[in-house]
């Protein structure tokens, strides 16, 4: 056998790593890797431990949240996301099972159910509302969040019945936006409607109404009487109008109709009946002569630069015009007032 010589002509020595150990080293060596091996297990069940300790944590901490959400008046659904059925309901029916049997009474009082079943995280927070046969119908807002629930991912849905809040909402709007003496519109309808209409640059026609004779009414015959004279007033405008074109009360005796499109021939035909209807037979009423002024002012939209305020502005210093060219007629001999014969 031929071997390798170095330059000093001795035999080549094999490296110390690739000698194989002796017989003591190898002993030592397996129980060196053998006490390694102890340590990284024990290391790996600690870990799974405090893994495990983690989700019972978690989990306990889930359930008494849900718990504790339990006990309020909303709706809480917890859905399996794999399986998209309801495995928790606070609303569930005694007896009942953990499957979507949980629920099935809520199908008419929580109509978003199946709704729910299908959520996919995508929002965490929505407002639902349902029409009802064309009439507003039922709100709902939810509060979505993904959980793990028994060991799957889930999620729940808090879900609160808002329809009264809502229906208490509109009627407050509706109250602000309706003058409650008359049944009409009011000033600050007339401000948010018209400042789209502006914005949008729409033709129209405004007509300011100047009703006269309130504060004479009110002092001689008290203010029932002075309402009832406006209300009469207010009733005669509406029946010579559409449902769909806007009256609004701006102030006690002043009004304001708008229609769409450049219509000044049509309202002043129209005011002309109002006037006749409106002086017809007033002495039956009382011995005030029943009048008002009014002003039309056409508003072309593209070219138009004036604000609300100042169109009313306007109107109203074309009424002052009017009222300076043509004196007051008489008023006639006071008699006493019997209220039943309004």
């Amino acid at each position: 056998m031929e071997q390798n010589i170095d330059q000093a002509g001795l035999p080549e020595q094999a490296p110390e790593a690739a000698r194989p150990p002796a017989g003591g080293e190898t002993s030592g060596f397996l129980k060196e890797m053998a006490r390694k091996l102890r340590e990284r297990e024990a290391q790996l069940q600690q870990e799974i431990q405090r893994a495990r300790r983690r989700a019972e944590i978690i989990e306990s901490y889930t359930e008494m949240l849900v718990e504790l959400l339990d006990q309020r008046d909303e709706w809480l659904l917890v859905v399996d996301e794999e399986t998209r059925q309801v495995v928790h309901c606070n609303k569930r029916t005694p007896g009942g099972g953990e499957d979507g049997a949980y629920c099935v009474r809520c199908l008419h009082r929580l109509p978003i159910q199946p709704r729910l079943l299908e959520w996919n995280g995508a929002e965490r927070y929505q407002v639902w509302e349902l029409e009802e046969e064309g009439e507003r119908g039922s709100c709902y807002r939810i509060i979505s969040f993904p959980i793990e629930w028994k060991e799957r991912p889930s999620c729940v849905h808090i879900v609160m019945d808002i329809t009264v809040e809502k229906m208490n909402a509109r009627h407050l709007k509706d109250e602000i936006y309706q003058d409650m003496d008359t049944g009409i519109r009011s000033h600050q309808f007339l401000d948010e409607f018209m400042g789209r209409v502006l914005r949008e640059r729409q033709d129209i026609t405004l007509c300011y109404l100047d009703l006269e004779g309130v504060a004479d009414i009110n002092t001689s015959y008290g203010r029932e009487v002075g309402d009832a004279y406006i209300q009469n007033f207010v009733e005669i405008v509406r029946k010579n109008f559409r449902s769909g074109d806007t009256f609004a009360r701006i102030k006690d005796d002043k009004f304001c109709l708008m229609l769409t499109g450049n219509v000044k021939h049509l309202i002043e035909r129209k005011m002309t009946e109002i006037l006749t209807a409106f002086q017809r037979d007033d002495d039956r009423v009382f011995s005030h002569h029943c009048n008002f002024k009014y002003s039309i002012l056409e508003v072309e939209g593209e070219s138009n630069l004036l604000s609300l305020d100042k169109l009313l502005a306007e109107a109203e210093a074309d009424i002052r015009r009017q009222k300076g060219k043509k004196p007051k007629k008489p008023r006639k001999q006071s008699r006493a007032f019997d209220f039943d014969e309004w």
